[in-house]
């Protein structure tokens, strides 16, 4: 049996990464990719057309016509994932959404609670971990070849611009989300590196100390430019996350073992820059690709570690026309089909909460001058309800059945809302 999946968003990343590889799983007969949906007509028409599936503009119009949907690749804008999520488990599809899960974590919990009271499984689309490049760095991870973890590092710029002449040193702006497609970027690429952070030093976060500034005075840009955080986990490894939008770009990713380490200026790249400890010294390791063309895609079909005992790993896509990075959305999407089938929790699922809650940490502590933040998380945090006031703000309504605006909130939101235009 085959999992009947249908996709809900047609913007830029569905176009780019879920389409393509929904459509050519379903070609090799891995899944059936049965319909999708957008709002908009012309993006769902092109899109139906060009895979060859019916489209819609209304989801449950779209699960009303096609009732054997097993599976729904949610692929909207941050502030909708809890929504949709919940429309969806509500009438017992199994849901999977990009990251980040959801804007806060009660939205992630609605999700979760909404799931589970309906029977379905949840899958997060986190798909950085799951390529064959990181596949084989968590492997070298878990299989000690580096020792004890000590240090984990992830320093990336994105989109990077100038200074302007003169700066202003704020720190996060209101509203305080932007409620734009995506969230600011502890959230937006900080879900991704927050997951391999956590995934390198193999250890559980137990308190965050961060910063989070603005510098653009334009007052329409209300994300971040420049965030650093700093990450004790429960082993004793230290973890730095740092992301920027200004000056000069600076990338690396890091993690330090006590037998050995990985330091990867091209985090995008193929190439897995492994040393390990020989005699007082350090030893450069043999990493080997194997890779042939499939339908025109060059495809890994496997990655070896020449180590004093060699560690493989084998692409399961290797006969497919999928490149590197849509591996990584080929597992998320099969990760969900085989849950939904089998019922078992999916491979993340709920490690996408977790991703949620070391980003609620990082603008918690920033709000509170670098106060470090102890995790888990209890109660709701001055950021998640600063969120839920500016959604209620924007969009006129409660951000969920978790959340009630009093009447006090209700008038200072708007009104700042007001001030802002």
């Amino acid at each position: 049996m085959k999992a009947k999946v249908a996709l809900l968003g047609c913007g830029n990343p569905a176009r780019k990464w879920h389409l393509p590889t929904l459509s050519e799983l379903s070609r090799r007969g891995e899944i059936e990719f049965v319909a999708l949906c957008d709002m908009d007509e012309r993006l769902a028409s092109e899109n139906g057309a060009k895979y060859g599936v019916p489209h819609y503009t209304n989801a449950e119009e779209m699960l009303e016509k096609h009732k054997d949907i097993l599976v729904v690749d949610i692929v909207t804008g941050d502030p909708t994932h809890h929504v949709l999520a919940s429309l969806i488990a509500a009438h017992g599809k199994h849901v999977m959404v990009e990251k980040p899960m959801a804007l806060t974590l009660p939205c992630c919990d609605h999700i979760i609670d909404t799931c589970r009271r309906n029977g379905v499984h949840f899958e997060v689309a986190e798909n950085y971990f799951r390529m064959p490049k990181q596949r084989m760095i968590v492997k070298l991870v878990r299989e000690g070849i580096l020792g004890d973890i000590v240090r984990v590092y992830f320093v990336e710029p994105k989109r990077q611009v100038p200074f302007e002449p003169t700066v202003t040193h704020n720190g996060l702006g209101r509203p305080i989300s932007g409620f734009g497609r995506t969230s600011g970027m502890c959230m937006d690429m900080g879900a991704h590196r927050l997951s391999q952070l956590r995934l390198y030093a193999q250890s559980r976060p137990k308190r965050i100390a961060a910063t989070v500034r603005k510098y653009m005075s334009d007052p329409n840009r209300i994300h971040e430019d420049w965030a650093h955080a700093l990450i004790d986990f429960d082993s004793g490894a230290v973890g730095i996350y740092e992301t920027s939008r200004l000056g000069e770009a600076q990338k690396y990713c890091q993690i330090t073992g006590t037998l050995g380490g990985i330091l990867d200026n091209d985090t995008f790249g193929p190439e897995i820059p492994l040393r390990l400890r020989h005699d007082d010294g350090w030893q450069d390791i043999p990493v080997e690709t194997e890779r042939r063309r499939i339908d025109g895609v060059d495809v890994l079909q496997r990655i070896v570690v020449h180590a004093d005992t060699e560690i493989v790993y084998e692409n399961p896509f290797r006969d497919y026309a999928i490149d590197d990075w849509s591996v990584g959305h080929a597992s998320e999407i099969m990760s969900i089909a085989h849950a939904a089938l089998n019922d078992e929790p999916a491979e993340y699922g709920i490690e996408g909460r977790k991703d949620v809650e070391m980003a609620m940490a990082i603008y918690q502590s920033s709000l509170h001058g670098m106060a470090p933040v102890e995790l888990p998380l209890e109660g709701v945090t001055t950021y998640e309800q600063m969120v839920h006031e500016d959604y209620h703000a924007k969009f006129g309504r409660p951000i969920g059945p978790f959340w009630q605006p009093s009447t006090a909130l209700r008038d200072t939101t708007l009104d700042r809302c007001i001030a802002g235009r």
